[in-house]
């Protein structure tokens, strides 16, 4: 950070060798003589507990709209409502509780590696958050985060993608468009649909991303740069698949295999249909 006075770089040690710099960027349009605010901690805490992070680590009390009007606090600690019916309070409350004790022992079993106990405990608690909480619930959210993660560390792909499909969703709903937390994640989202062999959800995620990520951390920021890579090749890639699915499929399981290229001969086009029809979404 620079000294506005004197323009020169603020001494962090006796004898400094660097100089840091703050890079802001807008998010949407400024009006002239609008306040300016900057997130210090993630939005995706609720208000009380943001108030106490910023409170520990910088020593003050915010006092902007978000934390004055505790916005969104009720999505991020709420249950599901089916056709208009909500899930009795009592009954979210008791899940919440619980998923606060899973996600302590997740934690654990992950802290000692244990990835195979960490995907146990993550089917365990969301097959009961799932009916109670809302898509919003920070919990489930953490859930659905950490076993997007930990399956495709695991290899289960098509896995791995349903939960971070589900996670993205959620944080949609709670997020600043142009949010980097959300850019972020829906990257990783792509990138994982991809994976699964679902190039054209995996491809409009990682364009969404970028779009996020252009304005979060610029064009030329190496992560913006990468993903700029990754949406011209599964541009390419859904041009293909498009073109001829069988092809596609066939292409894309030698590379995962890591094998030249063997097809047998393509069956006849009403065979095709049959054998390769596309997923209903």
């Amino acid at each position: 950070m620079r000294d506005p006075k004197g323009g020169q770089p603020r001494r962090r040690g006796p004898r400094p060798q660097t100089a840091q710099g703050i890079e802001l960027r807008a998010l949407g349009k400024i009006e002239p003589g609008e306040e300016v605010t900057v997130s210090y901690v993630d939005f995706l805490n609720v208000t009380e507990d943001r108030q106490r992070q910023l409170k520990m680590h910088y020593f003050f009390d915010c006092t902007c709209e978000h934390c004055k009007g505790h916005i969104k606090d009720d999505l991020k600690m709420g249950g599901k409502e089916v056709d208009g019916v909500k899930v009795p309070e009592e009954q979210v409350k008791e899940v919440t509780e619980y998923s606060l004790q899973m996600l302590q022992k997740m934690d654990k079993a992950r802290l000692e590696g244990n990835y195979h106990e960490v995907i146990k405990i993550c089917r365990e608690c969301m097959e009961k958050q799932e009916p109670v909480l809302a898509d919003t619930h920070i919990y489930q959210l953490r859930m659905w985060s950490t076993a997007s993660e930990v399956s495709a560390y695991l290899q289960f792909i098509d896995e791995a993608a349903d939960y971070a499909r589900k996670m993205v969703d959620g944080y949609n709903k709670l997020y600043h468009p142009c949010n980097a937390h959300l850019g972020m994640a829906t990257m990783r989202a792509g990138v994982t649909h991809w994976q699964a062999g679902k190039i054209e959800v995996g491809h409009g995620m990682i364009c969404k991303a970028y779009a996020i990520l252009q304005r979060t951390h610029g064009p030329t920021h190496p992560i913006t740069k990468d993903l700029e890579a990754m949406r011209m090749q599964t541009e390419m890639e859904l041009r293909m698949f498009r073109e001829n699915e069988y092809i596609y499929k066939s292409m894309r399981e030698a590379a995962l295999k890591n094998q030249p290229m063997s097809m047998m001969n393509e069956p006849m086009a009403e065979s095709v249909k049959n054998l390769f029809r596309r997923q209903k979404k």
